[in-house]
């Protein structure tokens, strides 16, 4: 069975946290699982906590912002917070849905436990989405941007796709903006985890996505990189210079993500047993996870484990033995 080459952060990430939530997300559709079963478990896999479709209307509130703004359209403070509240309450409504589905299989109990959905305080949701708008408007990018310091600029949404190397990109950037003879390419990073080790050959593939596309340059060294992140209650800034090296250390990174995606994908085997694919590495990973009651690991992350090794042994030795989800 052979990965379809997809690649991006949110991907990655969810791959390293939990492989067994990232075959059932992005690769059970592409093996020849029981159509009822795959439709099942694809869209509980995309179910949230709600503080992460707070995290999502308000990405998707500052995109219809920044093309208003391109169109020299400012919002009013009351038209901002009408749209975000407009914003998260489809998608409350989009996931109680989904939900209803899954309450006629009888997981939605489950579902309930393991994510706290039963009692959304939304108005606490829209104060924190409204601070981390407004303070993104306060920085200096976007007040440039406000007061028409730059007048070449471009919105994007992560919805298209680059190619490198057969590889499908989804990483674009979310601004790019002309400073003097550089484009700055500009990630906001709506909920910033910890620095990686890998955090600028990642951030590097946001000139592979873009380089060659809407008349932007070709050469690496014409992009600055800017990654602009909310943690600690503020907006931090990191910035990298682009190169060609970089660029080509970036690429042999993503690369070797797709080969460990390739191989965790064939481990499911002919017979599409997950007794061979990890479980999650940490249990702030399950807490969010709308399969776990389906899960070894589920309500005993150490004890999962432990299980999974035996059944991975089990199979080696049997060579014919199915394990199920």
């Amino acid at each position: 069975m052979k990965y379809h080459k997809v690649w991006s952060k949110s991907r990655k990430e969810l791959f390293l946290a939990c492989p067994r939530w990232w075959i059932i997300r992005y690769g059970i559709n592409q093996g020849n699982w029981d159509r009822s079963t795959s439709k099942k478990w694809h869209s509980m896999s995309d179910i949230r906590p709600y503080w992460d479709l707070m995290l999502r209307s308000s990405k998707q509130t500052i995109f219809e912002r920044l093309e208003d703004l391109q169109m020299n359209v400012e919002w009013s403070q009351l038209y901002t917070e009408r749209r975000i509240r407009e914003n998260l309450t489809s998608k409350l409504l989009q996931q109680q849905k989904i939900m209803s589905i899954h309450e006629i299989v009888g997981t939605k109990n489950a579902i309930d436990d393991n994510l706290e959905l039963n009692n959304v305080n939304v108005e606490n949701l829209l104060k924190n989405a409204i601070k981390r708008i407004d303070a993104l408007w306060n920085t200096d990018i976007i007040q440039a941007l406000i007061n028409r310091y730059h007048k070449q600029w471009m919105v994007f949404e992560r919805t298209e796709y680059g190619s490198v190397n057969g590889i499908d990109l989804y990483c674009g950037p979310d601004i790019a903006v002309k400073i003097q003879n550089h484009w700055h390419l500009i990630r906001i990073d709506m909920q910033g985890k910890k620095d990686s080790c890998f955090e600028e050959e990642e951030a590097m593939a946001m000139v592979s996505w873009i380089r060659g596309k809407y008349n932007l340059p070709i050469l690496a060294n014409k992009f600055v990189i800017r990654i602009i992140a909310w943690r600690y209650g503020f907006w931090n800034q990191h910035r990298f210079n682009s190169s060609e090296q970089k660029l080509t250390q970036s690429i042999h990174l993503i690369e070797s993500d797709i080969n460990q995606m390739q191989i965790m994908l064939s481990k499911l085997g002919d017979d599409n047993s997950m007794s061979q694919i990890p479980l999650a590495k940490d249990t702030s990973t399950c807490r969010k996870c709308a399969l776990r009651e389906s899960c070894p690991g589920g309500s005993n992350l150490s004890s999962g484990i432990m299980q999974q090794s035996v059944l991975e042994l089990a199979e080696l030795s049997q060579g014919n033995s199915k394990v199920t989800y």
